[in-house]
C-alpha cells in the first residue's frame, strides 16, 4: 500500500500587490498579470499580508476570482474592475477583525487551475485595503511517500 503525502510548498507566488493598493471597500480590484501553473501543481494556499496597520470590520472577506484561459492566455473569463464575474469567487480569506492591526491571513487546500489565469479581488474587509498589502499563493500537490 502507498501512503501519500504533500510537497513542499513552491516557492510563493505574488498574485495581487498594488492592485490592492487603497481599495475601498466593496470596490473591485484591476485584474491582475497572468500568472501560469507550468507546475502542474493541483492546490495552493493563499495568503492576504495587510501592508499597514488598519481596522477590519467584522466578517472581514477578501473574495478572490482566478480568471481562466483556456486558450493559452489569449483571453480570459469575463471579469473588470468595474464588472464581477458571473460566478461565485474561487476563495474569500476571511480576516479578523480589530482596531489599528496588521492581519495576516489565509485560505488552505484551494484547488489551483491549469494552465493561464489572472487574479481579481473585492474588497470586503469593511475598510480600504492599505497600500503594500499583498495576495500570494503557493502551489503543492499530493505526492507518494
Amino acid at each position: 500500500m502507498t501512503n501519500v503525502g504533500w510537497s513542499p510548498y513552491d516557492l510563493p507566488v505574488t498574485l495581487l500587490s498594488s492592485e490592492l493598493n487603497g481599495l475601498a471597500n466593496n470596490a473591485i480590484s484591476v485584474i491582475s498579470a497572468d500568472t501560469v501553473n507550468s507546475t502542474g501543481r493541483l492546490y495552493c494556499d493563499f495568503e492576504f499580508v495587510a501592508g499597514a496597520a488598519f481596522t477590519p470590520g467584522s466578517n472581514a472577506i477578501l473574495d478572490i476570482w482566478m480568471l481562466r484561459s483556456i486558450d493559452n492566455g489569449v483571453s480570459f473569463e469575463d471579469g473588470s474592475s468595474s464588472q464581477l464575474p458571473p460566478r461565485d469567487p474561487d476563495l474569500s480569506i476571511v480576516v479578523r477583525a480589530g482596531t489599528s492591526i496588521i492581519p495576516r491571513a489565509g485560505a488552505p487546500l484551494i484547488v489551483l487551475p491549469v494552465g493561464h489565469y489572472k487574479a481579481l479581488a473585492r474588497n470586503r474587509l469593511g475598510a480600504a485595503v492599505p497600500t503594500g498589502s499583498i495576495v500570494r499563493m503557493a502551489g503543492y500537490t499530493e505526492q507518494a511517500i
